[in-house]
């Protein structure tokens, strides 16, 4: 379990932020680990320090401290102290054995496998879901009335706006058991407060996303993208425990993000059966995550995708290392890598970021863009990247793959026309 999904278990984003701040602190000692359990003894406000501890297998969690949220920032800090650097492994304390202990009492006290028992269980699962998916359509609808109120007043106002006004539709979306809108509205909340030249746009077209989400939320045609960016997750054991893709896979661009909670690596690949996925990998603490895949270097193994539409987000089986990546198809103009990205767009319109290659293309003489054979070009973000594919095909013509924001390309990996790519930046 990586950092982001530890804190998807918290109740709150109080919670949440609370525990990666304390997942920092050096007021922990005594922690440490077994196969099924972690542990540790966290400084609290009164003389005893909190006795705290998780069961690996169910993630289920016991801490002395008197929250009444569950699971409570110390268990959620642990988990994430454990994410950033393994705890050392270790003979759990006796505290932790009694309470093992009792779980396993209970565990074996309480099965019923009778069919009367399984369908109370069924039915009890069927209610939770009806009750989190009429939360959920309060939420958006909720939302909705907001982004009404927004436009009415106008985006000329968001910059004026308090803290405290972005916080309560967050907290609104959260409480409505919607993650991943409360985290949308985040975003427009740090467009809107980075300004520049482009915030009025680039807000508006945050808000028109909201609102087509809004829109679509019940559609059957896009379900499973609609239902990830609301906020149902899949656990990354659901996922491997699913279909898998055996393949060839060339990963070829990165990018790493930092939200202020969770530092984020996303790496799209290309593969030779299956074309373009992305793998991600979250840390939290102030840990830099490690890449699923090793960058650069041709990978033969497993991905297995996560619901949704192409480019599939993907969870890493078994991979084997071998030779440096041969050739990667590349369309041949602008035009067509372009016109390529129709469909992911009606499958997700929301995704904001688009693996874009092309073949044989020249840099503009301010290197401002990149031209096609035809004469097209796309702009190209001027960054180290571009530096270093400027000295590796020597101002040349060279095939280019990078990430596509609907504005610039960053480039990620250049190859001379026809061979090898090379990753750069």
């Amino acid at each position: 379990m990586d950092a982001r999904a530890v804190l998807e278990l918290a109740p709150d984003s109080r919670v949440a932020n609370s525990a990666t701040r304390l997942a920092g602190s050096s007021g922990w000692r005594g922690t440490g680990r077994d196969d099924t359990a972690l542990w540790g003894l966290c400084a609290g406000s009164g003389a005893s320090p909190y006795q705290v501890c998780v069961d690996l297998g169910d993630r289920a969690s016991k801490c002395s401290c008197p929250s009444r949220k569950f699971p409570c920032k110390h268990a959620l800090a642990l988990q994430l102290r454990h994410v950033r650097e393994a705890l050392p492994v270790a003979a759990p304390p006796e505290w932790v054995a009694e309470w093992r202990s009792r779980r396993q009492r209970r565990v074996a006290a309480a099965p019923d496998d009778s069919p009367e028992a399984v369908a109370r269980r069924a039915k009890a699962k069927e209610k939770t879901a009806l009750a989190r998916r009429d939360a959920v359509r309060a939420g958006v609808a909720g939302l909705a009335d907001w982004l009404a109120d927004v436009v009415g007043a106008g985006i000329a106002g968001l910059p004026a706006r308090d803290a405290e006004w972005w916080r309560s539709i967050g907290a609104r979306m959260v409480d409505a058991q919607a993650k991943g809108l409360a985290s949308a509205v985040e975003e427009v909340r740090h467009v809107v407060a980075a300004g520049g030249p482009t915030w009025a746009h680039d807000t508006a077209d945050r808000l028109g996303g909201l609102h087509l989400l809004t829109r679509l939320a019940d559609s059957p045609e896009l379900a499973d993208v609609v239902r990830g960016r609301i906020g149902f997750s899949v656990t990354e054991e659901e996922v491997r425990a699913g279909e898998g893709w055996s393949d060839h896979w060339a990963p070829l661009l990165k990018l790493e993000s930092d939200d202020g909670l969770v530092r984020t690596v996303r790496q799209w690949a290309w593969g030779r059966a299956h074309g373009w996925v992305v793998a991600v990998r979250h840390a939290g603490g102030g840990a830099r995550p490690v890449a699923p895949l090793e960058h650069g270097v041709q990978v033969r193994g497993v991905l297995h995708p996560y619901p949704g539409a192409p480019p599939h987000r993907v969870a890493v089986g078994g991979e084997l290392l071998e030779r440096p990546p041969g050739p990667v198809p590349v369309p041949g103009t602008w035009r067509e890598a372009l016109a390529g990205l129709e469909e992911p767009l009606r499958a997700d319109p929301w995704q904001r970021l688009h693996p874009l290659g092309c073949a044989s293309v020249r840099p503009t003489r301010d290197t401002a863009w990149l031209v096609d054979d035809e004469g097209r070009g796309v702009p190209v973000r001027a960054d180290l990247a571009l530096d270093q594919a400027l000295a590796v095909t020597g101002g040349g013509a060279f095939d280019a793959w990078g990430l596509w924001n609907g504005r610039e390309l960053r480039l990620g990996a250049v190859a001379r026309p026809g061979g090898v790519p090379e990753v750069v930046g």
